[in-house]
């Protein structure tokens, strides 16, 4: 190939590949992006097959990236173009840098046959190895059907655009089975996941918006270097104590007050975030006691168990606001294996590998204790506020089983005997520094002071 021939060739490539090409742009530095495997053609002579693949930097930070290129054969999977794409993978796992996948995609090529299958395959069980090894982030452009939706989900963070559709089976075979056919971003977007699942972990609605989540996600995680903060570590935050929330803790926790919460409308019963406390990333689990009658949901486990899983991915310390009751399931509940998710739960926490600390900041009663804040599945440190309750059962539990002399001695007991009696449970049973005396938590605080004792606990942990 001549010179001349040569430059024909790329501007064929760079006329194909144009729109897919200016995306990555938009989510990179200027000028970093170094196309791969440019003039890849497969059996059928697409340009690229579809797909652009490169490698880049982000704030700096090199990243490997691989976009679906819609305005080539609609951006479909085939056997070229999952080989180019798992290579991009291998150089992301071979060089320890972040994967950004950028989805865009009408499903495989089936006249492929048995090949396509075994090419979809083989980027499944690359994803699979990716999310061992390096921060997987997927952006959800277009449309994400059949088996790339399942390639998003091994993914560790979802990013949708507003148009986006992503589902397993046919979008359009979906709205055939509806009485009246709604739009299929409104059917299978993420506004339709945001409250059902964690699948999809944020929207944006422009390629600013997309860019700043990005580089604030990677950032917080540790990914990209930023400039410390300058907050204080040892600042203290006195309403916190007289009146405690989640957002507050979070706020009082995180530098800056800035922190980053994944699938805000799904399984509200469970808070999950990522934040920099004294410039260290850290993952934080919370319990939103308002929700559920303050038990964990069986939705609220999932959530958890899947942050936890990807927290320890990332390598990042565990920090758990515990307030809950533990778990209520009904019979269908039960009966449907919620034996198992709580399971799942325990398991995530017993196999964290990163250093882990507990605070308890309400009730802390029974297995929520068990699982999110104990020594004995695994916890390195642990704090409880004055105002929290350590107990293995909840108070109108507890006075049926220690008080029952004072009910049966008070004939046709009222409300606020009742209220006593609980209160008196608290205080006495589940004092957090009756764990303290037996060794369980190193310290009770008030809770104001979360983030000063966090930040010192983290330090010594951490051994900086």
């Amino acid at each position: 190939m001549n010179k001349k021939e040569l430059v024909s060739a790329q501007e064929a490539v760079d006329k194909a590949n144009a729109k897919a090409q200016s995306f990555i742009d938009g989510i990179v530095d200027e000028a970093s992006f170094v196309e791969t495997d440019a003039f890849v053609i497969g059996g059928n002579g697409a340009l690229g097959e579809g797909v652009v693949t490169g490698y880049a930097t982000i704030e700096g930070t090199p990243v490997h990236i691989f976009a679906q290129n819609a305005d080539v054969m609609m951006g479909s999977i085939g056997a070229v173009s999952a080989k180019k794409i798992a290579k991009c993978m291998q150089r992301a796992c071979k060089t320890g840098t972040p994967l950004i996948s950028v989805l865009d995609c009408s499903g495989a090529r089936v006249d492929e046959g048995a090949g396509v299958m075994e090419a979809y395959a083989s980027l499944l069980a690359m994803a699979e190895e990716v999310s061992q090894t390096v921060p997987h982030i997927c952006i959800v452009k277009g449309v994400a059907v059949g088996m790339t939706a399942t390639f998003a989900a091994m993914a560790d963070h979802v990013f949708m655009s507003k148009d986006a559709v992503m589902s397993v089976n046919s979008p359009m075979y979906l709205a055939s089975t509806l009485s009246s056919i709604p739009k299929l971003n409104k059917m299978v977007g993420y506004d339709a996941y945001k409250e059902s699942t964690s699948l999809a972990g944020e929207s944006y609605s422009s390629m600013k918006d997309l860019k700043g989540k990005l580089t604030d996600l990677l950032a917080t995680i540790g990914v990209i270097e930023r400039e410390a903060s300058d907050d204080d570590p040892n600042r203290v935050v006195s309403a916190l104590t007289k009146k405690y929330t989640v957002k507050g803790a979070l706020e009082a926790l995180a530098d800056d007050g800035k922190y980053i919460e994944i699938s805000a409308d799904y399984a509200k019963d469970v808070v999950c975030a990522y934040a920099k406390v004294n410039g260290i990333s850290v993952a934080v689990l919370a319990n939103e006691s308002s929700e559920n009658n303050g038990y964990m949901s069986e939705e609220g486990i999932k959530k958890a168990c899947g942050f936890i899983k990807k927290a320890n991915a990332f390598g990042l310390p565990l920090v758990t606001l515990v307030d809950s009751k533990g778990f209520n399931p009904d019979l269908k509940q039960e009966l449907s294996g919620f034996a198992l998710k709580t399971a799942c739960l325990f398991k995530a926490m017993a196999s964290y590998e990163h250093p882990m600390i507990g605070v308890a900041c309400g009730n802390a009663i029974g297995a929520a204790y068990s699982a999110l804040m104990s020594k004995g599945i695994g916890f390195d440190y642990t704090l409880a506020t004055t105002a929290s309750v350590v107990a293995p059962v909840t108070a109108d539990t507890g006075i049926h089983i220690f008080y029952t002399e004072e009910l049966k001695q008070k004939k046709g007991v009222g409300s606020k005997t009742v209220a006593s009696l609980e209160k008196q449970f608290n205080s006495e049973m589940g004092d957090p520094v009756a764990a303290a005396g037996e060794g369980y938590i190193d310290n009770v605080i008030e809770a104001g002071n979360i983030r000063p004792c966090v930040s010192s606990a983290l330090l010594m942990l951490l051994g900086i």
